[in-house]
């Protein structure tokens, strides 16, 4: 063992101090790089099997050291998801939070959460997406490698890695995923006099509004009387409890969201939308039986804030509406799965096929750009003819004329 010191040989400045341990196995390195911010010496200890490797290790302490970045390769990716959950997502509404940490937890740390995260390289990161596509869809991959290049960037900025090797990858292409779909005027009617003979009147308001202006379920769960005009004549009292200066057409203000703070998507989200006068029927009839049943079942009744709340006056959860939805789409006999974003594609492609034009949808979808609107609702969207607020109008009269 000649060839393995015991004791530990005083090294020139900067170089470090290298010996051999007995106890380890293994030549241990210490060197010096100055102080910690409380005034503590900063001496990393590396280990290794060679006094070449553990002088390799040296070296890169000191790029490490010189650039900045917290020395050693404990760090994983997975302690680099965990802390990101935990500090990194300050301003994110709840839902984003837990879409990410559902990428975190069920992909990122499964496939790539021992790798050391210095160490991880975009060959790793290529076949870690080379495995998930065959379980996930092109998009929700290309999400998966979205949070995983968030992730990367964050401990970035904790001084934790270099570089983004993440962001060296573009994500293959996977499986096809449900692509979102339309109702045919016919399956629409179908579930207008399914919905119509129910005994839950908000389920009918809900899907004529969604149907009808094209709201994101986002926006019409919250919606409040204050912003729901019926009868805005000019001097008369109106749903939305005041009194307007001037005649205007029954509208919504669609400005307020479930999104952190009630913003709307985007800013070119805020949007007055008129509403087709079945509409403005349905909406009418609802506002009494919602009060009368408040009233009836000893709820708050007096000054009730939201057109589709709970009978606590409350937003009604995401998951229930979905699920309500879903099962009247059923009754109706209009086969396959639905959610409620889809009347929204519903109202796109009736719109379409009626000639509105692309910025015309845009405008009343509150898109900020077109390019969005066509590349959303690509399957929805038809040749382009002419335009109008009230194409609708004229498709369904005779539907809620029968009714009558």
């Amino acid at each position: 063992m000649s060839d393995k010191p015991q004791r530990r040989k005083k090294a020139s400045h900067g170089d470090g101090t290298i010996y051999w341990s007995d106890a380890e196995g293994c030549y241990i390195g210490e060197i010096s790089l100055g102080y910690r911010p409380d005034g503590s010496r900063n001496r990393p200890k590396v280990r290794g099997r060679t006094k070449a490797e553990v002088k390799d290790k040296f070296k890169q302490l000191k790029e490490d050291h010189a650039n900045g970045i917290e020395p050693g390769d404990k760090y994983t990716v997975a302690q680099a998801c965990r802390d990101f959950l935990a500090r990194g997502l300050p301003r994110q509404e709840e839902g984003t939070v837990k879409g990410v940490a559902i990428h975190v937890n069920n992909h990122i740390i499964p496939g790539l959460g021992k790798a050391k995260l210095k160490r991880l390289t975009a060959d790793d990161v290529d076949d870690f997406l080379s495995k998930k596509k065959t379980e996930v869809s092109t998009s929700y991959l290309g999400r998966i490698l979205g949070t995983l290049r968030r992730v990367i960037r964050f401990a970035q900025r904790r001084n934790k890695v270099v570089r983004n090797v993440a962001e060296l990858v573009e994500a293959p292409t996977a499986k096809e995923g449900r692509p979102s779909k339309a109702m045919t005027l016919e399956q629409g009617k179908l579930l207008v006099r399914k919905c119509r003979a129910s005994r839950e009147p908000w389920i009918y308001a809900y899907v004529a509004l969604s149907m009808f202006t094209g709201v994101r379920t986002e926006e019409a769960r919250p919606l409040k009387w204050e912003h729901t005009h019926l009868n805005p004549a000019k001097g008369e009292r109106c749903s939305c409890r005041r009194v307007h200066k001037e005649d205007l057409p029954p509208h919504v203000e669609v400005w307020r969201s479930v999104r952190k703070k009630g913003d709307t998507k985007t800013e070119k989200s805020r949007r007055t939308i008129a509403l087709p006068s079945y509409v403005v029927a349905i909406l009418t009839d609802y506002a009494v039986k919602q009060f009368e049943s408040r009233k009836r079942n000893n709820h708050e009744y007096e000054n009730i804030i939201y057109v589709f709340g709970t009978r606590n006056d409350t937003v009604k959860d995401a998951r229930n509406v979905a699920r309500y939805f879903q099962a009247i789409v059923t009754d109706a006999e209009i086969e396959g799965e639905w959610v409620p974003r889809e009347l929204r594609h519903t109202f796109v492609s009736w719109m379409s096929d009626q000639g509105a034009s692309d910025e015309l949808i845009a405008d009343l979808v509150g898109h900020r750009k077109t390019s969005t609107t066509r590349t959303v609702y690509r399957h929805q969207l038809r040749p382009v003819i002419t335009k109008g607020t009230d194409l609708l109008d004229g498709v369904f009269a005779e539907e809620f004329r029968e009714a009558e």
